[in-house]
């Protein structure tokens, strides 16, 4: 077939798919719509919903049932009402339950709200099902706040933070909340008199979600594909300020005791800043920036030949993640934060200071610029990086993006020429409107001085989500020249243990995976779900011979209180070029496992608690075949609630891998616990404990928070290490940081 026929009928199958699909979605919010009539009445936000304008304010109908099944009413009925005036949204609930017994995991801003009882609101403004926000209360008047992209799936990004105002109260039968939304911190076109919007709610002694609109149960319930539509009686307009200022001033001590040095005492100060321009861009700015409240990173187990990434945690770096960090997937990242202002190990490069725009520059155009500069750091010279991303919605919900990224030495002029490297791609992405397809296809190239071959690499795929059968294909080929100076790439380095070099090796890849879901068809079966799974992970050399393979078959059991039961079997071969370690013993007394073909299977089992119980726990257990060895491995997790002023976890993980001689054996030892009290919703104590015998440390991380007026807060915080053998100290540092969000 003439190719050029071909794309022609893919694009009007694809535009014939949208069309439709676009007006199932004119249907849905024809049948849930809610108005809004403009109000001059001043609304006290306490949660009692006893002013005058709730009195005649619209009504939502009934909620329907999202999970663990769909298409019935709620067990617990809501009733939602909206108004809003110059200033605010306001929000109004009325949660219906059996008894005044709610869950509650936490007292702690934007934490535990899926696990939660809880009642949310989902806000599309420009009503395109691409980019919205969530606003969440809990009985306890616990807020949580997040922004929602359809690029990455959807799902909820509670790295944000704005300042917005929530109320509860509590009776026998039922409870109610009250929120206001500054418009000022929405991004929305003026006078546009129909927004997106859906109700969530928690009724989580139930186990059940249910919705204001009818979202089939494979979906999110935040997917801005099924929103309802809220329309007003008069298009708000976009607040004339739009602004705020959030100096904050630091002081504490340290002690190196590892490396000799001394004690010291030192402050700074810094400051914050997030400048509205115009109705639909953010400029964000930090001066000499300071992450030191920000929780210490978990110390993970790695039984991978190669790296892994820790997650960001920074907030600067966090919000709207989903437009610069998106590109890629889990093993490829383009841009990854960490690479600004932290070393491989975590430890922090002062930054001195940075922006970021972001926001749209119409309907159909979000855009991202960032460039932050670090400062002199030991021998590491001042580095500038940029980013440029942009992300064009084509029809529907479908997408062109792109990026350009540049890191460039600045502070040694003799360095300049050569110490830079850059970035660049594209990716298209098709989500068919009800988000049950999805396709994609992208393109990704590094520039470096002296590289101009095989430096880039491209990816294909395609999703399928069903009701009861879901499908995915990937395929990918990596150049081996291929550098993320500003990112990540996890399988081209290969090292070396016994010639203490790394060989940089370029890979093709093909996964598929295949699930077929059972849900019962009565609501007085155990089971939520029954899913069983097929997955097949095969990476290609350069010359397409086979370089590894996983394999695998798994079961996984949801069950009505909550509970899971999953059993996954792996088989594996490995085709390995390079020698290789998994224990820290001399390499001249214990030789490093040879490159070699292996063939390898092993099993593993899980099993968790009830959540909602106060005391819930989970365990995980892997036997088998490790290479040319066995591996066995424990895992143990045990939590108490004591709700709703206290969390407290203890976890661990023990690893025994065998070898056969004269290969070293390898015990490795991971003990976390983790110790939480709130003392009310502002105020809460956090210490998290690290024991991490393949890291030889121990680690005590403790931090109170206190926060004092609405998004201001102290922070006092304590972190300790030691060597997990011997127990010799290592370092010790004690924060304080104040910030006044103006």
């Amino acid at each position: 077939m003439n190719p050029k026929l071909l794309w022609g009928i893919l694009f009007l199958t694809l535009l014939y798919s949208t069309l439709r699909a676009q007006e199932a979605r004119n249907d849905l919010q024809a049948r849930f719509r809610l108005n809004a009539q403009k109000t001059s009445i001043p609304i006290k936000i306490d949660g009692k919903l006893d002013d005058a304008v709730w009195q005649n304010a619209d009504t939502t109908s009934r909620f329907w049932l999202k999970w663990p099944m769909d298409g019935r009413p709620a067990n617990a009925q809501t009733v939602v009402q909206c108004t809003y005036n110059e200033q605010f949204l306001y929000l109004a609930a009325t949660c219906y339950q059996d008894s005044g017994k709610y869950i509650l995991q936490s007292l702690k801003r934007d934490v535990g709200y899926w696990e939660s009882d809880g009642i949310a609101v989902v806000l599309d403004p420009v009503n395109l099902s691409n980019n919205g926000y969530f606003f969440a209360l809990t009985p306890a008047g616990v807020q949580t706040e997040a922004l929602i992209a359809a690029t990455s799936g959807s799902e909820t990004d509670e790295s944000w933070d704005n300042v917005w105002w929530g109320e509860v109260q509590n009776y026998p039968d039922h409870w109610t909340a009250e929120f206001a939304i500054p418009l000022r911190i929405l991004r929305f076109k003026d006078g546009q008199k129909e927004w997106g919007i859906n109700f969530i709610r928690n009724d989580a002694n139930r186990g059940h979600f249910s919705a204001w609109v009818q979202i089939p149960l494979q979906f999110n319930g935040t997917d801005l594909g099924w929103t309802g539509a809220l329309q007003f009686d008069e298009g708000p307009k976009n607040a004339t300020r739009n602004y705020a200022f959030i100096p904050f001033v630091t002081g504490g001590t340290d002690r190196d005791t590892e490396n000799g040095i001394p004690t010291r005492t030192y402050g700074d100060i810094g400051l914050d800043a997030k400048i509205g321009l115009g109705s639909s861009l953010n400029l964000d700015l930090t001066i000499n920036p300071d992450f030191s409240q920000i929780e210490i990173d978990e110390q993970v187990i790695n039984l991978t030949r190669f790296d892994i990434q820790l997650p960001e945690k920074r907030t600067f770096f966090l919000e709207n993640a989903d437009l610069f960090g998106n590109f890629g997937f889990d093993l490829i990242r383009p841009f990854f934060s960490r690479r600004i202002g932290l070393d491989d190990n975590g430890n922090q490069i002062p930054i001195l200071a940075g922006l970021r725009l972001t926001g749209n520059l119409n309907a159909d155009t979000r855009i991202g610029v960032l460039n932050m500069q670090t400062r002199k750091h030991d021998a590491q010279n001042p580095e500038n990086f940029s980013a440029l991303v942009f992300d064009r919605r084509l029809f529907g919900r479908t997408t062109l993006r792109g990026y350009f990224l540049n890191r460039q030495e600045t502070g040694n002029q003799e360095l300049n020429a050569q110490n830079w490297s850059r970035n660049a791609g594209g990716e298209f992405l098709y989500i068919s409107p009800k988000g049950s397809m999805q396709s994609w296809v992208g393109y990704h190239k590094s520039f470096k001085p002296e590289i101009n071959q095989q430096d880039w690499w491209g990816q294909t795929g395609f999703q399928y989500t069903g009701r009861n059968f879901e499908f995915v294909a990937d395929f990918l080929h990596m150049g081996p020249n291929y550098y993320a100076d500003m990112g990540y790439e996890l399988r081209i380095a290969n090292y070396d243990a016994a010639r203490d070099t790394t060989l940089r090796i370029g890979y093709n890849y093909k996964y598929l995976e295949a699930t077929w879901r059972i849900l019962p068809k009565e609501e007085s079966s155990k089971l939520n779900s029954t899913e069983i799974s097929a997955n097949s992970f095969m990476v290609l050399n350069p010359n397409f011979s086979i370089n590894e393979y996983n394999g695998g078959l798994n079961l996984e059991l949801n069950f009505r209180n909550t509970s899971q039961f999953g059993l996954y079997t792996n088989f594996n071969y490995a085709n390995v070029p390079v020698s290789f370690k998994f224990d820290d013993e001399p390499i001249e007394k214990y030789p490093a496992l040879p490159a070699a073909r292996y063939t390898f299977s092993n099993a593993r089992m899980e099993w968790t608690s009830d959540v909602r119980k106060a005391l819930n726990w989970s365990a995980g257990f892997t036997g088998g075949e490790f290479y040319n060895g066995l591996q066995w491995t424990a895992d143990l997790s045990v939590g108490l609630r004591a709700q709703p002023w206290g969390n407290f976890r203890l976890a661990a993980s023990y690893n025994k891998l065998d070898f056969p001689k004269p290969y070293a054996d390898a015990e490795i030892l991971a003990i976390t616990p983790r110790i939480e009290f709130f003392f009310n919703r502002n105020l809460n104590w956090t210490t998290f404990l690290q024991y991490n015998t393949q890291a030889n440390n121990f680690n005590v991380n403790s931090r109170i928070q206190w926060r004092y007026r609405p998004m201001s807060d102290v922070f006092v915080v304590l972190t300790d290490n030691y060597f997990a053998q011997g127990w010799a100290h290592r370092n010790r540092a004690l924060v304080v940081k104040v910030n006044y969000w103006l």
